[in-house]
This record gives structure tokens, sequence and C-alpha cells, in this order.
């Protein structure tokens, strides 16, 4: 971090109050040093001695201020002593000598300075403005006791105008440079807020994502044939889905976030096999019409316990596709599915992406009622359900991916 890092850090931790206060007790100490040698050297001792006790003064104040959270008291000290400074002024120079614009300052700085206490800002406003108009209608009146060359009144004022215009452009300056140091110290929060809500977000996605693969296996394992079954088709939902969006197919829904929700969707398209009996769905042999009838209930169970159980998330796009992939993902292209009888495009196309993926993998997979078939004649019956069971442009694109599709079949067959 280098210097005006530093420096800005600090003016933020002050607040921009402090800072004025501060500005204002080191501009009068430095002032008053300076106009102490003046006087001594004009042999205005009144004003020596003046500026000597207001030297003191200020340096007590910056001490006070140090453990001051409030600079009323040492505001109303510091008001009072330029008044002072400026009666003896005219008094021992003459009014055309004093600099008047000082008391209209302190009168403006209350302004900045006491930002939530708007009767103390008109207070000291109005005290600023009726002394420099008091005086400056007067000091033509007022005659000065000690006689001073008209030159060295002009080199007095005019040190005084350059003293307060400098420490004006320095207010300035480090205002603009605190609204900065604001700025960008609120950029970074803002990035640091940002950052680590993307990471709470991840956390919370890695954890929403194995809990729901966590559920989704421990419904696969109930069935100890079933394998990776889940791992596979995920794998072969998002080859398919990538493969559409290549194509130019369904680009109004198939999207890179698409792909990568009903990717995470695929292994919930089996969560209903919860409510189905062991009896039922380890059966080695063919179901009966009431057996099949239990079977089937796992579609409608599936969208129901995604929506009671994950519903809550705020991924409100992934619960959809979720019981979506969970429902339908058995009705048939030709209308004669479950559990509704959808046909055609009335089934969303996570499900029908799905319906291909879980078909073809259960056709090449051991069960308990069957043996597993051989790649050519699973890619054989997908190609010929082509337009009955399955979407027949999304049967045709998974026939293009047979060899991705083999591949992920190679590393998750045991």
């Amino acid at each position: 971090m280098n210097f005006l890092e530093h420096f800005g850090k600090a003016l933020i931790e002050l607040r921009h109050t402090r800072i004025i206060s501060i500005i204002t007790v080191i501009f009068a100490f430095v002032y008053h040093l300076v106009f102490l040698f003046v006087f001594k050297a004009l042999g205005v001792m009144p004003m020596f001695y003046f500026n000597f006790i207001s030297i003191t003064v200020f340096l007590c104040l910056s001490l006070v201020e140090s453990r001051l959270k409030s600079f009323l008291v040492p505001y109303i000290i510091a008001f009072a002593e330029v008044v002072a400074h400026q009666i003896l002024a005219d008094y021992y120079l003459g009014g055309n000598s004093s600099f008047h614009f000082f008391i209209l300052l302190m009168g403006v700085i209350p302004v900045v300075t006491f930002e939530r206490h708007f009767l103390l800002q008109i207070i000291f406003q109005m005290l600023g403005y009726t002394g420099f108009i008091v005086f400056e209608c007067i000091e033509t009146r007022i005659l000065p006791k000690y006689e001073i060359a008209d030159h060295i009144i002009t080199v007095i004022k005019a040190v005084n105008i350059s003293l307060t215009m400098f420490v004006i452009c320095c207010i300035l300056f480090i205002f603009a440079f605190f609204l900065q140091a604001i700025q960008k110290s609120l950029q970074i929060k803002i990035l640091e807020k940002t950052i680590e809500a993307d990471k709470e977000g991840k956390r919370r996605l890695a954890l929403q994502n194995h809990i729901i693969n966590s559920l989704a296996s421990l419904v696969e394992n109930r069935d100890a044939d079933t394998g990776d079954h889940i791992q596979r088709t995920s794998a072969y939902v998002e080859i398919l889905a990538r493969k559409a969006m290549e194509h130019g197919i369904y680009t109004d829904v198939i999207t890179e976030e698409f792909i990568e929700v009903v990717r995470r969707a695929a292994p919930m398209h089996d969560i209903g096999k919860i409510v189905v009996s062991d009896t039922v769905l380890k059966k080695p042999g063919k179901l009966t019409p009431e057996e099949f009838e239990q079977m089937k209930l796992h579609a409608i169970e599936g969208g129901r316990i995604i929506n009671e159980v994950i519903g809550v998330s705020e991924d409100k796009e992934y619960v959809a596709i979720a019981s979506d992939v969970a429902t339908y993902h058995h009705e048939r292209w030709d209308g004669k599915g479950y559990p509704y009888g959808l046909q055609g495009t009335e089934i969303p196309i996570s499900a029908r992406l799905m319906a291909i993926a879980d078909v073809f993998d259960a056709l090449v997979s051991p069960r308990c009622y069957k043996e597993p078939m051989s790649q050519d004649k699973a890619f054989r019956i997908i190609q010929e359900e082509s337009g009955s069971h399955f979407d027949p442009v999304l049967a045709q694109l998974f026939l293009d991916t047979r060899d991705e599709t083999e591949r992920v079949l190679h590393i998750y067959t045991k």
C-alpha cells in the first residue's frame, strides 16, 4: 500500500468533520506562529503577546481534540479567538490592516463540521456573517495605535490572503481525495461482498448438489444392479443437449445455462422410486399390471418430492427442471407414456432428453430382471423408436453422439 492509499484510509477513518477540525487548529497554530515573528519585528508587542497566548491555546486544543468526539467546545474557543484577534488587529493596526474574512470563514466551517446540527450551523453562520459585515463597515473609522507603513500593511494583507487561499485549496483537495477514497473503499467492499456472496453461493450449490446426489444414490442403491446409472445418464443428457445446441436445435430453450442445470437435475429423475416397495423394485421377473401401476407412481411422486424437499431453494430454474425430469421422463412422443400421456412437444425438452438417456442406459446395463444388451442393439432400438417413444430430432442426434456415449459407458462400467 503506497502513501496515498494510507492517506486515503486515514481520511476515511477520521471522517470529514474531524478532518476539518484538525485542519482548522493546525492552520490557526501556524498562522499565529508566523505573525508572532511579524509583530515582534514590527514592535507591536500587545499583538506579539496575544499571538503567543493564541499559539498556546491552539497547541492545547490540538491535544484536547485527540480525545474528544465532539468539536463544539474547541470550535467555540477557536471562533472567540479569531474574533478577538481581528478586534485587536483593528485596534492596534487600524481597520484597513485587518483581514475580516477570517470571521466569515469561521462562520462557514460549521456547515461541514456540524453536519447533523442544523441549529449550530445557523448560529455560527449568522455570527460569522454579522461580524464580517460590521467590521467591514466600520474599518475606515478605526485608527491605528501603532504607526506602520502602508506597504507593510499591504504585505500583511497579502500574506493573509495567500494563507487563506492556500488553506481553502488544501481543504478542497483533501475533500476531493476523501470522496475518492470513500468511493474506492466502497467499490472494494462491494467487490469483497460480491466475491464472498459468490463463494457462499458456490458452497451452497456444492452442498445442495452433494445432498441431491446422495439422495439419488440412496434411492438407486436399493437396486444393486443399477451401478453408476445416475452418473452415466447425467453425462448422456449433457452430451445430447450440447449436441443439440451445436446444431442449432431447440436453441430457444437449450443454452449453456440450461445444459448445466439439466445435467445437475438428471440424477433426480428416479427419486420417486423411494415410494416403491422393494418387492416391486427388485422383482426379478416381469411385473404384474398392479405392480406396474405401483411402479408408475414414482414419476408423480418424484415431482412432488422435489417440489417439497428442495422447492425452497433459491435456484427456481433448477427446481422446475428437476421436477420436469422426474415427472415426465416416462412420457412418450406418441402420447402412450405415463403418468399424464403427454404427446410430442407437450413434453418438456429436459424430460425428452432424459427419456433417451434413461432408456439407453437401462438397455445396456444389467438389471435384476435381465442381462445387459449390446451397445449396437441398444442404439438400434433408439433409432427404431424415434418418433414413437422418443423425440425424432433428439433421437437422431443421440445416434450421432455414439463415440462420446460409448466413452462414458466405458468409464463408468465396472
